[in-house]
C-alpha cells in the first residue's frame, strides 16, 4: 500500500502532533492526571492559563487549580469520580490561578482507558472564558436592573393615580354646581375647565387600570359583539375632538357582519385611545382611517393618520411604558406615554395583538389591532344588548 510522503515515519507521529498542538493552543489548559488525580503531564496552555510551571505542579492533586471553596467542599474528587463512573465530567466553574486569582473556566473531565477497560487516569481539558461569563453576568444585572426600573415604575403609577384620584371627585362636584349657576359670564370658562378635569379623569383611569394588569387584578367581562357597531361607537366618541381639530374621520367598514368575543368596554378603550392618538398628531386638514377586514381567522382593525409619524428608532419601543417620541410638534399635546402601553396589555389580556407601522417622521402611522374571529364551535356567549 503506498504511503503518503507528506507522513512522519514511525507509529508515534499522531502524539507528537498532538502534543505540538496543545503546546501552542496557549488559551487551552491540557493536564493528564493518575487514577487518583496526581498530575502527570502539564502541556504549556496550562502554564499560560494557570500560571504554574511544569516542574511547580507535577506530582500535585488537581485539586491546586480549583477554588478555595471548592477544594473544602471535594469538587474535585467528585468531578473525578463522575468522569470515572459515566466517562466525562462538565466543568464550568471557577478556577484558581497561581497567584490566587480566579478565573471561569470551561471544560471537561475525560476518564482515559485502556482497550480492556482499565483505567489509566484522567485528562482534563479548561479554556479560560471569564469574558463570556462578564457578559453573562453584565446581562443578568442589566435584566435585573430593568426589573427593579419596572416594578418602581408600576408602584410609582398605582401610588400616583391614587393620590390623583381623591381631589377629582370635589373638583367634578364643583364644576356640575357652577353648571347649574346657569350664569352666561362663566360658560367659555367653564367648558374649558371640564374638558380639563375630564382629561385628567381619562389620565387616571389609564394609570389605574395601568397598575392594575401590572399587578394581574384587571378582569375581563366577555361577551359577543358585532365589530362594525363597536367601531361604530368608538368614532362616535371622538368625532367632535376630530371636528375641532379639524380632521376628517373617515371609516371604512365592511358589509357583513364581524363577530368578536371581547370585554365591550375594554375594547372601546382600545379603539378610542388609538383614534384620539392619531387625532392628536394629525394636523387640520389631515385624515384619520378606520378600517376593519378579516384575514386568516381574526378580526383586523387598522387606524391610519396622514400626521407626524413615528422615527424608526421609536417604533419597537413605543408599547413601553412612559415611552414618547421627542419634543412633540405644536398642537401635539403631552402624555404620560401611558396609551399605547394600555392598548398592548389590554389586546394581550384579549389574545389579540397591537402593531404600528410608520415610514417615518412626516409620513402618517397605522396602528393594526388583531383579535381572534368567533368561531362556529365556540362555547355560547351572551350578545351584546
Amino acid at each position: 500500500m503506498a504511503t503518503d510522503a507528506t507522513q512522519p515515519a514511525g507509529a508515534s507521529w499522531v502524539g507528537e502532533w498532538l502534543e505540538l498542538l496543545l503546546n501552542h493552543a496557549s488559551d487551552y489548559a491540557a493536564v493528564l492526571t493518575d487514577p487518583q488525580g496526581m498530575i502527570l503531564a502539564w502541556l504549556n496552555g496550562a502554564e499560560n492559563v494557570f500560571g504554574y510551571t511544569r516542574a511547580e505542579v507535577l506530582g500535585r492533586h488537581i485539586d491546586i487549580i480549583f477554588s478555595p471553596e471548592d477544594r473544602r467542599s471535594g469538587v474535585a474528587a467528585h468531578e473525578l469520580a463522575t468522569a470515572r463512573e459515566v466517562g466525562r465530567a462538565q466543568d464550568d466553574r471557577w478556577h484558581a490561578r497561581k497567584d490566587g486569582s480566579l478565573f471561569w473556566g470551561s471544560g471537561e473531565a475525560i476518564a482515559v482507558r485502556e482497550p480492556g477497560g482499565t483505567l489509566l487516569g484522567f485528562g482534563k481539558l479548561v479554556r479560560d472564558r471569564t469574558d463570556l461569563r462578564t457578559q453573562v453576568e453584565a446581562l443578568k444585572n442589566r435584566l435585573q436592573a430593568e426589573t427593579d426600573l419596572r416594578r418602581g415604575q408600576d408602584l410609582m403609577l398605582a401610588t400616583l393615580a391614587h393620590e390623583l384620584r381623591n381631589p377629582l371627585a370635589p373638583l367634578r362636584t364643583a364644576v356640575s354646581l357652577l353648571h347649574g349657576l346657569g350664569d352666561a359670564r362663566f360658560a367659555t370658562a367653564l367648558q374649558i375647565v371640564d374638558r380639563q378635569v375630564a382629561a385628567l379623569q381619562r389620565l387616571v383611569d389609564d394609570m389605574m387600570d395601568a397598575a392594575q394588569l401590572k399587578a394581574g387584578k384587571l378582569r375581563l367581562a366577555i361577551q359577543r359583539v358585532s365589530l362594525q357597531h363597536e367601531l361604530a361607537t368608538a368614532l362616535s366618541s371622538v368625532e367632535a375632538q376630530a371636528r375641532s381639530k379639524g380632521v376628517d374621520l373617515r371609516p371604512v367598514l365592511p358589509a357583513f357582519e364581524i363577530s368578536i368575543d371581547v370585554d365591550r368596554d375594554r375594547f372601546q378603550q382600545v379603539v378610542v385611545n388609538l383614534l384620539i392618538n392619531a387625532i392628536k398628531f394629525t394636523s387640520s386638514g389631515g385624515t384619520v382611517w378606520l378600517k376593519a377586514s378579516v384575514d386568516s381567522g381574526h378580526a383586523v382593525v387598522r387606524i391610519e393618520d396622514t400626521g407626524s409619524g413615528i422615527a424608526p428608532e421609536l417604533q419597537p419601543k413605543i408599547f413601553q411604558l412612559f415611552t414618547q417620541g421627542p419634543a412633540a410638534p405644536p398642537g401635539r399635546g403631552g402624555g404620560l406615554g401611558l396609551g399605547l402601553t394600555l392598548v398592548k396589555d389590554l389586546m394581550t389580556l384579549h389574545n389579540g395583538t397591537v402593531a404600528v407601522r410608520s415610514e417615518g417622521i412626516g409620513k402618517g402611522s397605522e396602528f393594526t389591532l388583531r383579535l381572534p374571529l368567533v368561531q362556529k364551535t365556540s362555547a355560547s356567549l351572551p350578545d351584546a344588548a
